[in-house]
């Protein structure tokens, strides 16, 4: 049996713990009872002095067959840690809504921010009605002009970032860009973290007077440039230096180029080896079934095509032809996508399931148990190598003696392996000859010739 990581081989959970709460469960199956996990982990502290997590005890009875596997994967998965090693390599941009009360009445604006990622230097901003590929640039610019051009820039995958006007200025501008992919904030954290401390700071703006809308654009530009000001100055927790010493560090034109290569690596990282067969599969099942979509259902398809398992969705195509051969008015996206939904939590439950198995089944936990103890029981010491050295001098059957000769220089080897060097070996062997009282003087020289041979 393989397990896929250590885990499971030493954790506090044995095979006399995993009996215990098998043998709790199967009694509330007995009465009829359906097992709820909270409430039957606290009955096994409580009555059994069994200190399990919730997600501890569920796995065990699933990999015993008295508990159903449903595993709750989130897709798209969760992007690499962004932070950089150098001021200025990457920048994160984003948009958030910002609203001005003016005697009464709401006033909603987005502001566009920039933000140095390793720095948290808040660079550029600009105010608008909403977030448009023009205010990405504008804010870029800024920055440029600011603190220089930046390597590489993470923004969410909203249509302004990524339209072709932004892909060609970012082109031209040789800046790597790193899309945080949809639902993700946390991709984007730099520049959603400055915008909750910024809202933190700023509050409610709720103005009383007959001003027009300028105006409220006016006091929004200028409280977000007090802000970003004062912020700029303050250094963060566990950071020495503030954001605007910290984005004036001169960077070699080396440390550039790494940091470069290393953002290209990281964008490789992120790429699915089988993005494109699964955009072919589906732009497959569109052409093959003649099924008519427009352009932001097509969009929608292909981005979350790639969250899917090749296999699962080879799967969904099969039993999506059996469905729309009895009844014709099922062929369509939304159909498919429900079948390979379904589809893809059966894989995922059954993998979850196949990994309590391989990590909590009692049979299994006994073998893993039965190996650790005679695996330790076979492992050769100081203390027996020096008694199967005894031994050797103080037969007298040539025949046998010849037996614990060779089972004594088996373990001198063994021994060998634990220690890098001979001399501590010999050592050790040595004291614990000396402490054997049945030994006289001329049978530990002997013993203690044997082992320079066998050292040698």
């Amino acid at each position: 049996m393989i397990l896929p990581d250590g885990r499971g081989k030493a954790t506090k959970v044995t095979a006399d713990i995993v009996r215990d709460v098998l043998d709790a469960a199967k009694e509330i199956k007995g009465k009829g009872r359906r097992i709820r996990i909270k409430s039957f982990t606290k009955e096994l502290a409580a009555k059994h002095k069994i200190e399990l997590s919730a997600k501890k005890v569920s796995e065990i009875l699933i990999a015993n067959g008295l508990y159903k596997a449903v595993s709750r994967r989130r897709r798209p998965r969760f992007y690499q840690r962004l932070r950089q090693s150098i001021p200025n390599g990457l920048i994160s941009a984003d948009g958030s809504e910002f609203t001005v009360w003016i005697d009464g009445i709401q006033y909603k604006f987005n502001l566009e921010l920039c933000v140095d990622v390793e720095s948290f230097y808040h660079g550029a901003f600009s105010v608008s009605d909403s977030e448009t590929t023009e205010e990405l640039i504008k804010v870029i610019e800024a920055h440029k002009k600011l603190c220089g051009t930046p390597l590489g820039l993470v923004c969410d995958s909203g249509s302004g970032n990524l339209s072709d006007q932004a892909m060609d200025y970012l082109k031209r501008n040789d800046i790597q860009i790193l899309p945080a992919g949809p639902r993700n904030p946390k991709g984007n954290g730099t520049a959603e973290s400055a915008f909750s401390e910024m809202k933190k700071v700023i509050g409610l703006i709720n103005l009383k007077t007959s001003s027009t809308r300028e105006l409220a654009k006016t006091i929004l530009e200028k409280i977000v440039s007090i802000y970003i000001i004062m912020r700029n100055r303050l250094a963060r927790i566990g950071d020495k230096r503030s954001p605007q010493d910290t984005i004036k560090t001169p960077i070699s034109e080396e440390q550039r180029r790494h940091e470069k290569a290393r953002q290209k690596n990281l964008k490789k990282k992120q790429e699915d080896p089988n993005g494109q067969a699964k955009l072919n599969r589906i732009d497959w099942i569109i052409n093959y079934h003649g099924l008519l979509v427009d352009d932001a259902t097509l969009h929608r398809a292909k981005k979350t095509i790639l969250t899917y398992d090749l296999e699962a969705i080879a799967k969904s195509e099969e039993a999506f032809i059996t469905a729309i051969r009895r009844n014709q008015q099922r062929c369509n996206l939304a159909y498919f996508f429900g079948i390979l939904k379904r589809i893809q939590q059966e894989f995922d439950d059954s993998k979850y399931e196949k990994y309590c198995r391989e990590h909590y089944n009692y049979r299994q936990i006994l073998e893993r148990e039965n190996e650790k103890r005679k695996a330790s029981e076979n492992v050769t010491t100081v203390e027996s190598a020096a008694a199967m050295l005894g031994s050797v001098v103080n037969c007298r059957f040539r025949e046998i003696k010849e037996v614990a000769t060779r089972r004594a220089k088996g373990m001198i080897e063994d021994l060998k392996k634990q220690y890098r060097y001979d001399g501590v070996l010999k050592g050790k062997i040595t004291d614990a000859l000396r402490k054997m009282t049945e030994l006289n003087i001329t049978e530990r020289n002997e013993a203690l010739e044997l082992v320079n041979q066998f050292l040698t």
